[in-house]
């Protein structure tokens, strides 16, 4: 699409209202229950850790047949039958709280937001004029990252009642698959593995072409997880109360909402290339602050809030090469590579970051990240 005047706003508008449905329950909401569920049944963490990770070992295995569906079905439809299967999800932990049971839910879920992830991504990047793309993905990741945030409330608003809090994320799914009914006309036509004359080749074309925008999505999916699960671990480490932790750990979450609408503005103005040196270049400096001012809350705060940003940020710009690099037909095999490769960095991460985290004084997982995106960035400036 080249016109912003042929730009549905309205149609855009719900796509991103049902994807941030979609994302209080399916990232936020259903895992917070789901792990508090497993708890109150009595099962050891070793239990809850596995079923918890069923979720993203579906998304890691499954992303990449989503275009098959897109390409049979489009993309309304597609969105709307994630966000359905996870109501089923949903129905399968408000009916036992077996461990077969919890397990299916678990994978149902997982299922649901993978055929959800990648058809909306791709929705949006075939919905929107190219000169508009960048802040067009950027308020869709943005909203993304409100969902995480939202999702624990509705949990914590429940007061422990698991009954009120189930029905309330079915009722927020099925608001999902009708605001999904109401999203833009795409403007090309979704992958057709079969048409394609590149047959199965068509996953390595796109993975040559997007091979820098996939080591990003590792590399932030890296970041973000392991952040998530343990820096509050690091920071009480050095002495910071679980209060205090928690709090600087939002600071990194807000980072990550407030700040890929400007990264999509400077991929529009100048180039997503452009964006990726720059979140590169601050997350190294972000992290080099972040072990040198340790006992500074202040500074510790600053380097989070833009760590956030430029970690989310590194995914919303992948998903804008994407767009920008990939010919008509081919982005649904590109966002499914790029949730497979996020999800990817996002198992990894959490077993180095917990592996190095009492190493080098303590820092040993905060250098490990700064060596990792110092080598993207090696990586990034060699290819230009």
């Amino acid at each position: 699409m080249g016109k912003a005047e042929n730009y549905d706003r309205a149609g855009i508008a719900f796509i991103n209202l049902g994807s941030l449905l979609a994302q209080i329950v399916q990232i936020a909401g259903y895992p917070t229950l789901l792990s508090l569920a497993l708890t109150r049944a009595d099962y050891p963490s070793w239990v809850v850790g596995i079923i918890v990770s069923l979720q993203w070992i579906v998304v890691l295995i499954l992303a990449p047949l989503v275009p098959t569906v897109l390409s049979r079905f489009g993309p309304r439809v597609t969105c709307q039958v994630g966000a359905a299967i996870s109501i089923i999800a949903v129905g399968f932990l408000y009916a036992s709280t077996s461990l077969p049971s919890i397990a299916i839910s678990s994978v149902l879920m997982g299922l649901g937001l993978t055929i959800r992830w990648v058809a909306c991504d791709t929705w949006i990047v075939e919905s929107t004029p190219d000169q508009l793309r960048g802040r067009v993905v950027g308020i869709h990741e943005t909203l993304m990252g409100l969902g995480i945030a939202i999702g624990p409330i509705l949990t914590m608003v429940s007061a422990g009642n698991e009954t009120t809090a189930l029905l309330t994320l079915a009722a927020i799914l099925a608001c999902s698959v009708i605001s999904f009914a109401f999203g833009a006309a795409p403007d090309t036509e979704m992958d057709d593995p079969g048409a394609d004359q590149m047959g199965r080749s068509k996953i390595s074309y796109v993975f040559r072409a997007l091979v820098l925008a996939l080591l990003a999505a590792v590399v932030a999916g890296y970041i973000e997880t392991a952040m998530v699960s343990l820096l509050p671990i690091h920071l009480m480490n050095f002495d910071y109360s679980e209060a205090h932790a928690l709090m600087l750990l939002s600071a990194f979450g807000l980072g990550g909402t407030l700040l890929q609408t400007p990264l999509g503005w400077v991929a529009d103005q100048w180039s997503f290339r452009a964006g990726q040196v720059l979140c590169s270049a601050l997350i190294i400096t972000s992290g080099i602050l972040i072990i040198f001012a340790v006992n500074s809350p202040a500074l510790i705060m600053v380097a989070l809030f833009f760590w956030g940003g430029c970690v989310g940020g590194l995914n919303t710009l992948a998903v804008i090469e994407a767009g920008a690099t990939l010919r008509a037909g081919l982005s649904g095999t590109g966002m499914a590579l790029i949730a497979s490769c996020y999800t990817l960095g996002g198992v990894v991460g959490p077993i180095v970051s917990g592996a190095t985290l009492s190493s080098m004084g303590g820092h040993g997982a905060i250098v490990v990240i700064v060596a990792l995106t110092a080598l993207y960035g090696t990586t990034l400036a060699r290819k230009r």
